[in-house]
């Protein structure tokens, strides 16, 4: 593979993307910066948590002229509305509990960035995630990153063997103190840049801002409701509830500790509450399953976002993944992410959308 080929670095302002496209640089790729403009500046203080706003951008065009490489800003915004946003809204009114980060990798940088790629005559898309990807003769395979305190291979689980095979990822073999040393080598200006945090579209800190937004009927009132069905009080609109939730349960709901979101029904717009041994499940069902390597038997799940792995037997049934875990898990939300890693907890299986705990 020559490495002449040309390289879209996705370029969010931060240190790691700046990093993974100065390292391509010096294994001799050609490589340009793209940041993606994905939604409209409400705001123009610098937010420390957040990622791909106006600071941003000003921060990955000094990162690329630090390495030299041509920068540009594309608006992405109407592709980011439809594939990220807009789903995020509904699924909340589905009474799932969505991951954006996910979306946008799948739709957004593995999607419209890379199309975009293609049209600059680009043969692969590089990010700056924490995962390690190897290309074989049976295709790609994707491992968690070396520094498993910065592991982000979950949010890549769910990218499919194609997308995979145009992708880069530099800092996988490498601990994140040295991406921040290889930042001040290269004379970067965000070497010591915090790391983003929130969802970057949830400019105010509250996601049911967004939600309000896009659907103005998100806040439709309805029953909260004891496990055995004894009402307990109303609430504002069930986007304010995920699986696990303490916040808003009403203070009557009565008895010794505390009372959990067990289950959201959307058909009848109910908040499901219970004990916190209510919340243990003992498997799942997936959809919108997507498998990297060939389903074993027993896996190790991960459902949601640096959760403890938990063993489990594993198999397929038409277009639904079905788990069993080994000792039940708590808390499992329908709408998140749930990744696949083999036995060895390296390796990266495939992934699925949780759509019920069983």
């Amino acid at each position: 593979m020559s490495k002449r080929e040309r390289v879209v670095a996705a370029m969010s302002g931060g240190v790691d993307s700046a990093v993974a496209a100065a390292m391509l640089v010096e294994a001799g790729y050609e490589v340009i910066g793209v940041t993606m403009r994905l939604y409209e500046q409400t705001r123009t203080e610098r937010r420390a948590k957040s990622c791909c706003g106006v600071d941003d951008f000003d921060d990955a065009r000094r990162s690329a002229a630090a390495i030299g490489i041509k920068h540009y800003v594309v608006n992405f915004e109407e592709a980011f509305r439809r594939e990220v946003i807009d789903r995020f809204a509904t699924e909340y009114l589905r009474g799932r509990t969505p991951n954006p980060c996910v979306l946008c990798n799948n739709n957004l940088k593995l999607g419209t960035l890379w199309r975009y790629a293609k049209h600059l005559g680009a043969s692969y898309v590089a990010t700056g995630h924490y995962a390690r990807l190897v290309q074989d003769q049976e295709g790609p395979r994707l491992y968690r990153a070396v520094d498993h305190a910065k592991d982000q291979s979950y949010a890549l689980a769910q990218l499919s063997r194609e997308q995979l095979a145009s992708l880069l990822l530099p800092l996988g073999g490498q601990e994140k103190a040295r991406t921040r040393e290889l930042a001040a080598q290269f004379s970067m200006p965000v070497f010591d840049k915090p790391e983003s945090q929130d969802i970057c579209f949830v400019e105010g800190g509250d996601y049911r801002d967004v939600v309000r937004k896009i659907r103005p009927d998100a806040e439709s009132p309805g029953e909260i409701v004891a496990s055995d069905g004894r009402a307990l009080g109303q609430h504002d609109g069930i986007m304010s509830f995920t699986v696990g939730q303490r916040r808003g349960i009403p203070a009557n709901a009565g008895g010794d500790g505390p009372w959990y979101v067990t289950r959201i029904e959307p058909t009848t717009n109910t908040v499901v509450v219970g004990r916190r041994d209510e919340l243990a499940s003992q498997g799942l069902e997936g959809e919108e399953v997507n498998l990297i390597r060939p389903l074993p038997e027993r896996v190790l799940a991960m459902p949601r976002y640096r959760a403890r792995m938990a063993p489990a037997q594993a198999r397929i049934e038409g277009d639904r993944l079905h788990l069993r875990f080994d000792e039940p898990q708590r808390a499992v939300t329908p709408g998140q992410l749930v990744a696949l890693y083999a036995e060895d907890g390296e390796e990266v299986i495939g992934a699925a959308t949780i759509a019920c705990a069983v």
